[in-house]
């Protein structure tokens, strides 16, 4: 299995609009590690530590990102983004677009398990000899 990094968005793909965390975070942190990938958090808005130690999630963190909104492969120098995504995970379609991975739904209901979902390509992207710019929504 080829290690990955792996970028997660924060607002309305971990952390949903009540301010709660999204199904299954922390396991879903906790099997990507084990699985020898690496996570970073970035956002539209800023950079988002304080967030991922309020929900227990910093310590699978290894880095914290200002995320481009647009002209996504430019900016990353712009932004300092040292590490280039191998998959990510937003509910806005153009990063997911650009960069590869999963488009997750803005919405979550009680039953939610599309972090689970990400969980599922991520392994499968990791073990197959895709290229990182597959988009699998």
């Amino acid at each position: 299995m080829r290690a990955l990094n792996v970028f997660f968005d924060v607002d309305n793909t971990l952390i949903m609009l009540d301010g709660k965390l999204r199904n299954h975070a922390h396991d879903v942190f906790q099997k990507l590690l084990e699985d020898g990938h690496t996570i970073f958090v970035w956002s539209g808005v800023g950079i988002r530590k304080w967030d991922m130690r309020r929900h227990k999630l910093d310590e699978y963190v290894t880095d914290y990102f200002l995320k481009p909104l647009e002209d996504h492969h430019e900016r990353l120098k712009t932004y300092d983004v040292h590490t280039f995504p191998d998959f990510v995970i937003d509910d806005h379609k153009t990063v997911v677009d650009a960069f590869g991975g999963y488009h997750i739904p803005d919405m979550a209901g009680p039953d939610d398990h599309e972090l689970l979902e990400v969980l599922a390509k991520i392994t499968e992207m990791a073990l197959s000899d895709t290229p990182n710019l597959q988009v699998l929504d």
